[in-house]
C-alpha cells in the first residue's frame, strides 16, 4: 500500500462584497407548484425545471399533504408535518433587515473552490458579506473552536459541512443551536418539497442540530472505461483479483471521507474479515486529495478510483477536463454503493456573532434557489423534489431502502470501517 500525502487547499478567504441584489425584503423565490399527482420524488426531481425562479415571487404556503414513509436512509422521523409560523413574513422581513444591518455572516465550509460560488451567490443576492473558514473536518476544526470558545471568542455563525462533523465534533463542544427555530420560509418547511418529507433530513439522534439537504447514492468505484472496458471489470468483487493489486486509488478511509463510507458499506454487507481481506488483496494507493484522486483516474494512472465524491468530479468538469470516460461501476452488490449527504448538511453555531444573517443564510440555502446553486456547484443531488438531479447515476430511488452511514445511529459502523482501514493500510 502506498500512501500519498498532499497539501490540502488553503482556507477560503473572506469574499469581497458584491453589488447587492437583495434590497427588497423578498425571500428566496420558489418555483412553480408541483402537481400533487406526480408519480414519485425521483420522477419529479428528474422533471423539475432548472430555470431560476423570479426573485420577487413569494413562496407558496406549506402543504399539509401526507408524505411517503421514510426509508432506512431517513434518520429523522417523518411522522409529523412541519409548518412555517403564521407570521412568517413579518419574522422574515425583520430577520432580513437585521441581517443586513449586521452586514456579515461567518460560515464554516469544506475546502475547495466549488463552495465559493455558493457563498458568492448568497452575498450577491442579499448584500451580506460572507466570511468563510475552510476545514477538512473534526481534526482541524475542533481544536480551533475549543481554543476560541475557551477564550470567549464566538466567531462563526453557520456550518455547512458533513453531519459527522456536527454531531461528532461540534455537539460535544455544545457549539450548536437547534436548526429548526431559524427556519421561517414556507417553501423550506413544506413537506412536499423534500424527499420523504422535511423531517427525514435530521441526522443527529435528537433531530435538532444537523440537517441534511443533500442525498446521493455514492458508487464505491469509478472506472476509466477508455482503458478498462466492462469486459475487464464489471463487478466490485473482481477487484480482489491479483491483477488489480496496486492499481486502484482510494480516498483515505482512515479519516472521515467518502473512502470511509465505502469501507462502512463493505463492512455492513460482508463483514470484518471480508473487508480486511479485500484491502489486503487490493493494496490501494491512498490519497487525501480529492482532486488528485479524480485526476489519476482521468489519466488512467490508476484506472479505478474508490471513494470519489461528486465535488471532485464537478471541479474538474467545470475546468473543462473531459470526464466522459470516467464512469461509476454500477453493480447491484450492496457493498458497491452507499447513501450519503456528503458535506450537504447545515448547523447553526451557538452564540454566533450574526444571528439574523445566519437565519437569512439558512433559509436561502434550503430554498429551491439555494439548493439549485448548491447542487450545480458540488454535483450532489438535493433532497428537494423540485430541484432536478445533477447526477442521474447518483439519484436516490424513493422506493428503495438504504442504510445511511452518515447518521448518528449508524456512525459506529462508519467508525469501525475507518478503524479496520487503519489496521490494514499502514
Amino acid at each position: 500500500m502506498t500512501f500519498v500525502r498532499m497539501r490540502l487547499p488553503a482556507a477560503l478567504t473572506g469574499l469581497a462584497l458584491l453589488s447587492a441584489c437583495g434590497g427588497q425584503a423578498a425571500p428566496p423565490s420558489s418555483g412553480p407548484v408541483s402537481s400533487a399527482t406526480k408519480p414519485s420524488a425521483a420522477a419529479s426531481q428528474a422533471a423539475a425545471s432548472s430555470a431560476p425562479a423570479s426573485a420577487s415571487a413569494k413562496p407558496a404556503a406549506s402543504s399539509a399533504a401526507a408524505k411517503p414513509a421514510a426509508s432506512a436512509s431517513a434518520t429523522g422521523s417523518a411522522s409529523a408535518a412541519v409548518a412555517a409560523p403564521a407570521d412568517w413574513q413579518a419574522q422574515w422581513d425583520k430577520a432580513l433587515a437585521a441581517g443586513k444591518q449586521e452586514g456579515k455572516v461567518s460560515v464554516i465550509v469544506p475546502p475547495g473552490d466549488v463552495y465559493r460560488s455558493i457563498l458568492d451567490a448568497f452575498q450577491k443576492k442579499y448584500g451580506i458579506t460572507v466570511e468563510s473558514l475552510a476545514t477538512t473536518g473534526q481534526a482541524e476544526l475542533v481544536p480551533k473552536l475549543t481554543g476560541e470558545r475557551a477564550a470567549g471568542q464566538f466567531n462563526w455563525d453557520v456550518v455547512m459541512h458533513s453531519s459527522v462533523l456536527m454531531y461528532g465534533g461540534l455537539k460535544p463542544l455544545q457549539a450548536l443551536d437547534p436548526v429548526r427555530p431559524a427556519l421561517l420560509l414556507p417553501e423550506v418547511l413544506d413537506d412536499s418539497k423534500w424527499l420523504h418529507g422535511f423531517n427525514a433530513g435530521w441526522e443527529d439522534k435528537d433531530k435538532s442540530i444537523s440537517y441534511a439537504f443533500s442525498s446521493q447514492v455514492l458508487w464505491a468505484a469509478y472506472v476509466n472505461r477508455a482503458t478498462t472496458p466492462e469486459t475487464q471489470l464489471s463487478k466490485l468483487e473482481q477487484l480482489k483479483d491479483p491483477q488489480w493489486k496496486g492499481r486502484v486509488a482510494l480516498q483515505d478511509p482512515r479519516v472521515p471521507s467518502a473512502g470511509t463510507l465505502m469501507m462502512a458499506a463493505w463492512l455492513q454487507a460482508k463483514g470484518e474479515d471480508s473487508l480486511r481481506s479485500f484491502l489486503q488483496a487490493l493494496q490501494p494507493v491512498v490519497t487525501q486529495d480529492r482532486r488528485q484522486l479524480v485526476e489519476w483516474v482521468v489519466r488512467s494512472q490508476y484506472p479505478v478510483g474508490m471513494g470519489i465524491a461528486p465535488e471532485g468530479l464537478s471541479l474538474l468538469s467545470s475546468q473543462g477536463v473531459d470526464m466522459k470516460d470516467v464512469k461509476p461501476l454500477l453493480d447491484p452488490d450492496p457493498a458497491a454503493s452507499a447513501i450519503s449527504n456528503g458535506t450537504g448538511s447545515i448547523g447553526i453555531m451557538a452564540k454566533g456573532p450574526h444571528p439574523n444573517a445566519a437565519k437569512v443564510f439558512a433559509n436561502w440555502l434550503l430554498s429551491q434557489e439555494g439548493q439549485q446553486i448548491y447542487a450545480k456547484a458540488t454535483g450532489y443531488n438535493s433532497r428537494r423534489t423540485d430541484v432536478p438531479a445533477v447526477d442521474k447515476d447518483g439519484a436516490v430511488d424513493p422506493g428503495k431502502t438504504y442504510v445511511d452511514f452518515n447518521s448518528e445511529e449508524m456512525n459506529p459502523v462508519f467508525l469501525k470501517g475507518a478503524s479496520i482501514a487503519k489496521e490494514v493500510l499502514k
